[in-house]
């Protein structure tokens, strides 16, 4: 469903800490995986990856710039020990345009806008095992 991750290990920044390490690997690992899907079906990655952690329960928002005419789906994944990550997707007028909220940690989001502008997208960590869990986003387009 999403794009090609090239040279994902040099985009990631890298966490300190052997155990961060680990997790942040996992993300990656994941990562790599949804853009071998996504760049079979003419996406590629138009963004840096964006990587966090979070507490279960917890949120955090980034923003990005999406143009007119592009299909974009961005893509969040989560360590191990994270269950269920949710995405949501606001326009500029934090208007809701989809989210993916089911009971899994691979959340997908879709969007053509039909004008260029800033979007909010919010990763809601609704299930970890043990906190923090890391999780990343990938933004792809074709």
């Amino acid at each position: 469903m999403t794009v090609a991750l090239l040279l994902v290990g040099g985009l990631l920044m890298p966490r300190a800490g052997a155990a961060q390490g680990r997790w942040g690997t996992q993300v990656r690992n994941q990562l790599d995986r949804a853009s071998s899907i996504l760049s079979g079906k003419g996406y590629e990655m138009t963004h840096e990856l964006f990587t966090g952690s979070l507490r279960a329960d917890q949120a955090e928002s980034i923003t990005l710039t999406l143009h007119a005419g592009t299909a974009y789906a961005l893509v969040g994944v989560c360590d191990n020990d994270c269950s269920d990550l949710d995405l949501r997707l606001y326009d500029a007028d934090d208007a809701a345009v989809d989210a993916d909220v089911q009971k899994d940690d691979t959340p997908i989001v879709q969007v053509t806008p039909h004008e260029t502008q800033r979007y909010r997208v919010k990763a809601i960590m609704a299930a970890c095992r043990t906190s923090p869990c890391f999780y990343g986003i990938g933004v792809f387009g074709k």
